[in-house]
């Protein structure tokens, strides 16, 4: 796999990470369709000082970004939405009408990182952390977890994590037949908790302040997926389960045991499919700036608690 142009092959720059954090210190990723480009740039402040956590557990497109972050390849995110994301291959309605999903995950998972931008799978696997990407089993509603050596080749298990429900077709991976991970772990703490991590670092792509409303399209979610009543059950309580888990967050930040990242500025960004372009750098941008300001915490953290 090479990349395309002089620019990308100049920006492109894999690094070594020299800093793992201790055990214990977890990595926490909610989803955002495209707002995950936040994270991103948050990810891009780690890369800078070469930091990198035992454990990361993600979803949706929090699951996907942190690809790029364990693989060292910096600014690559940033590339992707300066030339790929506003390519109607990337996300459009005419996606949804040729193959069945707003999201061209063929273009996002196959296409970019094997002729345009490097993705580099051998740093990947040799990156020595547990990564856990989650996605909902439409059977029963509930989390299916996939360790990092579940990644395949293909990336079913992220395409899977990723696959937004009504716009997105179904994902077969294994026994499995798997839907958005934001569905039922949209913020997974949780999972990090019954993993018995005892900091945690999260990144969020809401502002402080946000309350997921209750779900709207109940009677069209119980046509489409007559079949899988879990499923529908998993959609209409989504909102219990994402303020559920954001009040966890919050508390464990009160007690000292979790540090919060998320937007400062007020979004401009809403909709988990925009593709505006110079709105999206600026997002990336903010993430980037606010990482550093979080690093900085982070260390001093853990320097109060060494272990």
């Amino acid at each position: 796999m090479e990349t395309n142009s002089a620019y990308t092959q100049q920006v492109i720059k894999g690094i070594k990470y020299s800093k793992m954090l201790p055990e214990g210190t977890a990595l926490v990723l909610e989803g955002g369709g495209t707002r995950g480009f936040y994270s991103s740039g948050v990810f891009e402040a780690f890369m800078d000082e070469g930091i990198m956590f035992p454990y990361i557990a993600g979803v949706s497109a929090g699951a996907a970004n942190a690809l790029t972050y364990i693989a060292g390849r910096r600014r690559r995110s940033r590339v992707i939405v300066e030339k790929y994301v506003g390519d109607p291959r990337y996300v459009s309605r005419r996606n949804l009408i040729r193959v069945g999903s707003m999201f061209g995950y063929e273009f996002i998972f196959n296409t970019i990182p094997e002729k345009h931008i490097f993705w580099d799978r051998e740093v990947f696997d040799d990156t020595n952390i547990r990564f856990l990407t989650g996605a909902t089993d439409c059977a029963t509603g509930r989390t299916a977890w996939f360790e990092k050596s579940d990644i395949d080749p293909d990336l079913s298990a992220t395409r899977a994590s990723c696959a937004i429900p009504v716009i997105s077709k179904k994902v077969k991976y294994r026994e499995f037949e798997l839907l958005d991970g934001g569905m039922s772990a949209p913020i997974p703490i949780e999972k990090s908790i019954k993993d018995g991590n005892s900091f945690h670092v999260v990144i969020l792509t809401r502002n402080q302040g946000y309350e997921k409303p209750p779900f709207r399209y109940e009677r069209l979610v119980k046509f489409i997926y007559r079949n899988y009543p879990n499923l529908i059950k998993a959609m209409i309580n989504r909102h219990e389960i994402y303020n559920r888990q954001l009040e966890i967050c919050e508390e464990l930040e009160r007690e000292g045991n979790a540090l919060i990242i998320r937007p400062l500025k007020p979004l401009s960004v809403d909709s988990s499919t925009a593709v505006d372009i110079p709105k999206l750098l600026d997002l990336y941008d903010e993430g980037h700036e606010e990482g550093r300001q979080a690093v900085k915490m982070i260390m001093e953290k853990l320097k109060e608690n060494p272990e």
